[in-house]
């Protein structure tokens, strides 16, 4: 899991990291600061909106590949009510995090 910070609030800075990292504290969880928010625009071009993406959870299948651009994801949720989005909800988040996880253990 990669999460990526991004300055998008007025709180949000580079000395906050440390402490917003313990929120995701699992080791499979790599932590990196974009404080130039180069891949929300990245994420902007490959949904095909306007909006700025932040605070926004991807999930992708295993053949995904970083190529010139993110990848589309094969599912995506916000929490901040993007058009064309699907508003973040924990619980279908779960499920299809599983279903790609299953699709894995198949091919």
């Amino acid at each position: 899991m990669y999460a990526v910070w991004i300055p998008m609030l007025m709180f949000d800075a580079k000395p906050a990291v440390p402490q917003a990292t313990k929120r995701l504290s699992d080791v499979r969880v790599h932590h990196y600061w974009d404080g130039e928010r180069k891949l929300v625009a990245d994420y902007a071009r490959t949904l095909g909106t306007n909006e700025q993406p932040w605070d926004v959870y991807f999930l992708y299948d295993r053949d995904a590949e970083w190529k010139d651009g993110p990848p589309k994801p094969a599912y995506w949720m916000d929490q901040i009510g993007m058009e064309n989005g699907t508003r973040f909800d924990a619980v279908k988040l779960a499920e299809q995090t599983q279903q790609l996880l299953n699709q894995r253990k198949t091919k």
